[in-house]
């Protein structure tokens, strides 16, 4: 292994393991956990929004503390709604004029900003405060960003690294749906959870699969090729996350099945445990490599799919967790496997694993210069 990229990858992993040991946020975890409990008993709502990766961290968000927690939570990420609003209203106002036409009296409001100056993002805590709702914000860069000087309740990462930014946002507001979920939210059950998360962080070497993942996205690329993402629930918002990095910051091309269209038509038509191996089927190119996650790797639609995407030739990368002898993971040219059973903590590795990848991509990439 080349001694740069062993280099690149160790001080990626250590990032990490300093989140965990150095970075006290247990206190507002807590905070934030008792927010949620208050939105619950007075049957209100979480409202998420953000840009980019931090709108697939407020899907995934909202979805989980929804299904998991059973805390009523949203989020602004229907395409119709952003076009519609950002065209009316301008895309500096439209989360604003969303909370406008969506938020009632006694809601709470999430906001999710990497650098804490989006516009639409900043306007949206101001539109809030006017309006006496409460404003929890997530964000990085500068500790004086705009955004966390908005909130109530303001959970800072001190890195100027998206991603980093990014799956650490996801790593601690997943933290606090699952330990929702368990109703047992005391620091006994915060210490297992995130010692649950370090376990599975550190306890693999990945690096020589990580390479091989880089080197295979670099050929698809050279070839022509695309990389296409799919999952379910979590997964899917990662991979929509994915597929954007990958093309707008990688360079190399990259889509995910996640348009409520394509998503709708293809399960009602073909079934829901086959409508990604029919997407394959239509979409797929010689030239591409496709990219399937499931937690469980035991997901019927997943495991179709790969099917079908091997028979058409194409290379498989998974990324499971569970149990290592799972069926997705058999089905695989190349697989990533997470050493747990906790849905939160294996999909925030797979997240961290695949943005790992595409910085990996990045000719000059400021994550060396940010890890040091």
């Amino acid at each position: 292994m080349d001694k740069k990229d062993q280099q690149f990858i160790d001080d990626y992993f250590s990032y990490y393991r300093r989140v965990f040991s150095e970075t006290d946020i247990r206190e507002e975890l807590l905070a934030f956990s008792a927010v949620c409990k208050g939105v619950k008993a007075s049957g209100n709502k979480l409202i998420f929004a953000g840009n980019g990766a931090s709108a697939s961290i407020s899907s995934h968000a909202a979805t989980d503390f929804t299904q998991h927690a059973k805390v009523r939570s949203i989020c602004f990420n229907d395409h119709s709604l952003i076009t519609a609003f950002a065209n009316d209203y301008g895309y500096e106002n439209w989360v604003m004029r969303a909370l406008e036409a969506y938020a009632d009296p006694g809601d709470v409001v999430v906001l999710i900003s990497s650098s804490g100056s989006s516009p639409n993002i900043v306007n949206a805590a101001k539109y809030a405060l006017e309006k006496s709702f409460e404003v929890v914000t997530f964000s990085g860069f500068s500790p004086e960003n705009v955004l966390r000087s908005l909130g109530s309740l303001n959970f800072w990462v001190d890195s100027n690294a998206y991603n980093f930014v990014e799956t650490t946002h996801l790593i601690w507001v997943l933290t606090v749906a699952n330990i929702m979920e368990q109703d047992n939210d005391d620091n006994a059950a915060l210490d297992e959870h995130l010692s649950g998360h370090q376990k599975a962080l550190f306890s693999i070497d990945y690096s020589l699969e990580l390479l091989k993942l880089r080197d295979l996205c670099r050929e698809v690329s050279v070839r022509g090729g695309k990389m296409i993402f799919s999952g379910n629930g979590g997964s899917s918002s990662t991979s929509s996350h994915a597929a954007t990095d990958f093309t707008k910051q990688s360079k190399v091309r990259a889509i995910a099945f996640n348009d409520h269209n394509l998503m709708s038509a293809y399960s009602n038509d073909y079934g829901q445990e086959y409508w990604i191996a029919q997407c394959i089927k239509d979409y797929a190119n010689a030239e591409d490599a496709v990219f399937l996650l499931s937690c469980s790797g035991e997901s019927k639609n997943v495991i179709n799919a790969a099917r079908v995407a091997r028979e058409k030739g194409l290379t498989v990368v998974t990324f499971t967790g569970f149990d290592p002898g799972n069926s997705l993971r058999s089905l695989g040219n190349i697989n990533f496997w997470v050493d747990s059973s906790n849905y939160n903590i294996i999909e925030a590795l797979h997240s961290i694993l695949i943005f790992c990848i595409a910085d990996l991509l990045i000719v000059n990439s400021v994550i060396s210069e940010s890890v040091k």
